[in-house]
């Protein structure tokens, strides 16, 4: 099944830089018309350095700026390396329960992990949704037949098809060609993978995406619509 790729420009991220969230956050923010220069997003969306305990930008901080913009956001993943079943069960159960097993899981976690979870909860607090779901392609296709572009957390590594990338990278998906998705890389700038080279890029991440758009964009444009089923 083909579905015809989303209109999004390709930002780069700068050279040598953990900048690929913060580079796909401003090509989605530019999709749906939003007057975010690169420079505030540059500013707002914190990208950590690996001396500081964490690395990278993260998932949590891009939805509390969505959210501080009335963007809808929800994060999707099933990493059970990282979140606990109690965690993943106390998630079906609505926000304050979730809340709570996650303050549980932060006592366990080393001072790196409990900076990760603090932002968790701050996102959740703020009224960013978690799905708690496997992985799936279907998933994908769904979104992008409503016309949202995914953001996906995938290794490098694999993505790339080269052991010596081994991190975790961001990458836009925007839509998808006969067994191929189309994709926009801030990194190296591939624009198609292989649906079953993405797929596994993607679950050796731990099947993490972000969603989001914004609230006053789906009231005016019907053609955008919030698939029922998934989000």
């Amino acid at each position: 099944m083909d579905i015809s790729s989303l209109d999004i420009e390709l930002v780069r991220q700068d050279p040598h830089s953990n900048d690929c969230l913060r580079a796909c956050a401003l090509m989605v923010f530019k999709y749906f018309d939003d007057s975010t220069e690169k420079s505030d997003i540059w500013k707002k969306l914190h990208v950590y350095k690996k001396h500081s305990g964490l690395s990278g930008g993260y998932f949590s901080d891009l939805g509390i700026l969505a959210i501080s913009k009335n963007y809808n956001v929800t994060i999707s993943h099933y990493a059970t390396h990282w979140w606990n079943k109690d965690v993943l069960q106390a998630a079906k159960k609505g926000d304050k329960a979730l809340i709570k097993m996650l303050k549980e899981l932060k006592k366990q976690k080393d001072w790196a992990g409990k900076k990760e979870i603090a932002k968790s909860i701050s996102y959740i607090k703020r009224g960013g949704k978690y799905k708690i779901a496997y992985p799936t392609l279907e998933t994908i296709n769904e979104l992008l037949i409503h016309r949202l572009p995914v953001i996906m957390n995938v290794q490098a590594e694999n993505l790339y098809q080269e052991p010596k990338e081994k991190y975790s990278h961001s990458v836009v998906v925007t839509g998808k060609k006969s067994d191929k998705y189309i994709i926009r890389d801030p990194y190296l700038a591939v624009e198609e993978v292989d649906k079953d080279e993405l797929y596994y890029a993607w679950v050796r991440n731990g099947g993490w995406m972000i969603v989001l758009y914004p609230k006053e964009k789906i009231e005016k444009q019907p053609s955008v619509k919030q698939p029922k089923l998934i989000f």
